[in-house]
């Protein structure tokens, strides 16, 4: 009988463009390896650990979701993340250009 487990895909919520994203994959509380994480224009594997990275070339919302195929003993349900990739000024909480001192 083939058990059937959920993925947990864990990640920051906020990141920023151009830095690679740390990705962790687990089932339960144990790490899975070779799980396939994939936003609109990247994938990576999960390593032995359940970690693997991303990296988000252009600011907004992305989905990400994680797969991995049924073997003898057990069929993954995927999982999905929401991801708010930031321009690097809009993580220190200030653009340029924009009066910040309002008086």
């Amino acid at each position: 009988m083939i058990d059937r487990r959920p993925l947990v895909l864990e990640t920051a919520g906020e990141v920023v463009v151009g830095d690679p994203v740390a990705f962790r994959v687990r089932d339960w509380h144990k790490p899975v390896e070779g799980v396939r994480v994939v936003s609109h224009t990247d994938t990576a594997v999960t390593d032995r650990t359940g970690r693997c990275e991303l990296t988000f070339r252009a600011p907004g919302f992305w989905k990400v979701a994680a797969f991995k195929p049924a073997d003898d003993y057990v069929a993954y349900e995927p999982a999905t993340a929401l991801v708010h990739a930031v321009t690097e000024a809009a993580s220190r909480g200030r653009l340029p250009g924009i009066a910040t001192d309002v008086r």
